[in-house]
């Protein structure tokens, strides 16, 4: 069995057992889908997302498309056969412009030819998502004609005539969409009015995206947010996820989860199989007032363990054998699960969600400090998680040697010592988190020459199924400032350090800025997009594809690795040591 299978063997599973979990937990649970649903509903997921996404007429882009889901999988779910679900896609998508073919076989494509500039959805990266991505149908911003300034968004990748996608429904039915209009295709036509208004009727008797949890809903949730990620996620090629295989056991799952946090749990599932750790999923509708334990976990020496305590109750080193009366492995597992990224990403998350819960309520740890087993219980209060013993933010550690957290000392605060870090003998760069505005500002300050390395990429998207014309691709641009730190540099980082972290840490490993000591960084990088469920849940991925500095190398799922890799112990934790700092140190001082 390839590492594939064997990923999407153990994802199938443990998508199986959340829904079964879920429907165990309900009482009265809900009939199951049949396989007969399930396959129907996936058919219209993967018609669904073409035709939002890719479908340039004007009625598909004014038309309410989390609306249009909800509806959908009401009216496909229940045909008997082929032919009443046949059915029940054409009058959802055809009334929607023209070219649309729903069928057993598909017509013979023959050369089109357009008079006039053609009309086409060109994506860079997921458009609709703001930020630095862009999104829209060519030559429907201005007005019309090669001259328009704003024609195309990609002028080297115009729509071709007669540019369309077949795509395998499943259950022996296909289906066509064009992928390109002439503007009066686009208009629509008299001849689809009366089909069109049924649709409108439809839609406007549903109820509004974010009302409700029936299932129907949870189903749509599954439709969209699996098209959002099959679409427009940049990192199929470094996962390798079967993603079509995934499609029904989400959509099973979705079936059991009947309480919104439920649907929540299930729509995380579905995130962590796309391996992505900016992947995640919040409920807006959620009010409840959020508060931390006064103790940080983490794993050493294969247990769960404290490693920072603000209670004497439960000292740094106490080994915890059981979260909340859960064994401690399973409450570690279950919390994994519902995460996404790299095993040592999904293990920080995991870790922070033990430890977070409502504001006042209280958790049960059954702890061993080195005297025993005892129950402790910790109430969970506003403000900063516990951090581990650091020394202050910016210090002199000895004579000539000095330590910068840039976790949590500012430019600010940094700037006014860069002229005596400068004439250090040495220098110790704390980055086992994620950074303040001095992570990037130190940079300049540590390259001997101007770089354009270009190490960030977004996709140019032409076409479903993240079909690129090419990438658009930049970087820093960083320029040597004065005064350079010449001394000797270690930076210190671990799994804590993800996103713009780990942008600090690619330019110190890449043009092997420093010695780096402790262990791999999160591993996920790239500006972050999110989209709404018709739930009203939302959802966010990585929209950006991020390599190593020479443009090809993969980052994703990778990270950084240190030189020197440390890794706190239990003795050290309970002496009050902080061995990674010890070894940055040993380098340090290194003949």
């Amino acid at each position: 069995m390839t590492a594939g299978a064997r990923r999407a063997a153990v994802m199938t599973a443990a998508v199986v057992a959340v829904a079964a979990s879920m429907a165990s937990s309900l009482a009265p649970a809900s009939p199951l889908p049949s396989d007969r649903q399930i396959s129907n509903l996936a058919a219209f997921a993967r018609l669904y997302g073409v035709m939002r996404y890719f479908y340039p007429s004007d009625t598909a882009a004014a038309i309410d498309w989390d609306r249009l889901a909800v509806v959908g999988v009401g009216r496909v779910r229940n045909a008997p056969d082929i032919a009443r679900l046949r059915e029940a896609l054409e009058a959802l998508f055809q009334s929607l412009g023209p070219g649309i073919e729903i069928g057993a076989t598909l017509s013979r494509a023959t050369e089109a030819r357009a008079d006039g500039p053609l009309v086409a959805w060109r994506y860079l990266g997921p458009g609709f998502a703001g930020g630095p991505y862009a999104g829209k149908r060519t030559h429907r911003a201005g007005r019309l004609g090669p001259s328009s300034a704003d024609a195309e968004l990609f002028a080297e990748s115009p729509p071709a005539p007669g540019a369309h996608v077949d795509i395998d429904l499943g259950e022996g039915l296909k289906a066509r969409v064009p992928l390109a209009l002439t503007d009066a295709q686009a208009r629509g036509s008299d001849t689809r009015r009366g089909g069109l208004e049924a649709l409108a009727q439809a839609l406007a008797r549903g109820s509004p995206p974010g009302e409700g949890l029936d299932l129907d809903t949870r189903f749509a949730d599954v439709v969209v947010a699996w098209n959002v990620f099959r679409h427009f996620y940049p990192y199929w090629a470094e996962t390798g996820v079967r993603w079509d295989a995934r499609l029904e056991p989400n959509l099973r799952a979705a079936a059991a989860a009947e309480t919104r946090a439920a649907q929540a749990d299930a729509l995380r599932v579905l995130v962590s199989e796309a391996e992505d750790g900016h992947g995640g999923v919040v409920d807006p509708l959620l009010r409840e007032q959020r508060g931390v334990l006064p103790v940080g976990l983490g794993v050493v020496e294969e247990h769960l363990v404290i490693t920072s305590s603000t209670v004497a109750e439960a000292p740094a080193g106490a080994i915890v054998s059981a979260v909340g009366g859960a064994p401690a492995r399973r409450a570690l597992a279950d919390a994994v699960r519902l995460a996404s990224g790299t095993a040592q990403w999904r293990e920080v998350r995991a870790l922070w969600a033990l430890t977070s819960g409502p504001e006042g309520a209280d958790v049960r740890l059954t702890i061993d400090d080195g005297s025993g087993p005892r129950d402790v219980t910790l109430r969970c209060a506003s403000g900063p998680p516990p951090s581990e013993k650091r020394p202050d933010a910016i210090v002199e550690l000895a004579p000539g040697i000095w330590y910068a957290d840039l976790t949590r000392a500012t430019a600010g605060q940094l700037t006014p010592r860069l002229t005596t870090l400068a004439s250090a003998r040495g220098v110790v760069f704390d980055l086992r988190g994620y950074p303040t505005d001095a992570g990037a500002m130190v940079l300049p300050h540590l390259i001997e020459e101007p770089e354009t390395d270009r190490w960030m990429h977004v996709p140019k998207l032409v076409g479903p199924f993240a079909k690129t014309a090419d990438w658009q691709d930049f970087g820093w641009d960083l320029r040597p400032t004065e005064p350079r730190l010449a001394g000797r540099r270690v930076f210190m980082t671990d799994a804590r350090a993800i996103s713009y972290a780990e942008s600090v840490m690619g330019y110190v490993a890449d043009r092997k800025l420093a010695t780096i000591v402790g262990r791999n960084t999160a591993g996920t990088n790239g500006n972050v997009a999110s989209f709404l469920v018709p739930s009203g849940l939302r959802i966010s991925f990585t929209g950006m594809r991020v390599t190593g500095h020479d443009g090809r190398s993969p980052f994703h799922l990778v990270g950084v690795k240190p030189d020197v890799p440390v890794a706190p112990t239990i003795a050290g934790l309970r002496r009050g040591r902080d061995e990674v700092l010890e070894r940055a140190l040993a380098v340090i001082n290194a003949p």
